[in-house]
């Protein structure tokens, strides 16, 4: 292979040898631009200052995605996913809590019981806990 073809066969950077700024702030609109893979820009849905750390539902949605759907995880980038999480996060916390208040009523799970018969309440309650979070799993996390 001569010269001039190793030359055709290399990626081009459009700006010859300038690279781009990581980092873009359009004046007009009072957005910020992320640089991903060199290529092109992403909107910064999220400021910096407010950065997400995801909860427990988020991190087995993570493990959940690793695990079983790896293309969709890596697809995925930060600010996006921050967003997806939050969300997760968000719903399950909602319905495992309802879940846990409406099996708690119906269950007679009370404090009374728990002042009686200890053993007991801790049994029902670890139950109650266990069924929400398969609950949980099944309609968000592997949903």
């Amino acid at each position: 292979m001569n010269e001039i073809e190793k030359e055709e066969n290399q990626p081009r950077n459009e700006l010859g040898e300038q690279s781009l700024p990581t980092r873009y702030y359009d004046g007009e609109t009072g957005l910020d631009y992320t640089l991903v893979d060199g290529a092109y820009y992403l909107l910064d849905l999220l400021p910096e200052e407010e950065a997400y750390i995801p909860g427990v539902w988020a991190r087995r949605y993570l493990q959940y995605l690793r695990k079983y759907r790896p293309s969709f995880h890596d697809s995925m980038r930060t600010r996006y996913m921050s967003l997806i999480l939050s969300g997760i996060d968000r719903r399950a916390e909602e319905l495992f809590e309802g879940l846990v208040n409406q099996m708690t009523d119906r269950e007679g799970l009370t404090e009374e019981l728990k002042l009686k018969d200890q053993m007991t309440w801790v049994g029902l309650a670890n139950s109650i806990r266990n069924r929400a979070e398969e609950i949980v799993k099944a309609e968000v996390i592997y949903s």
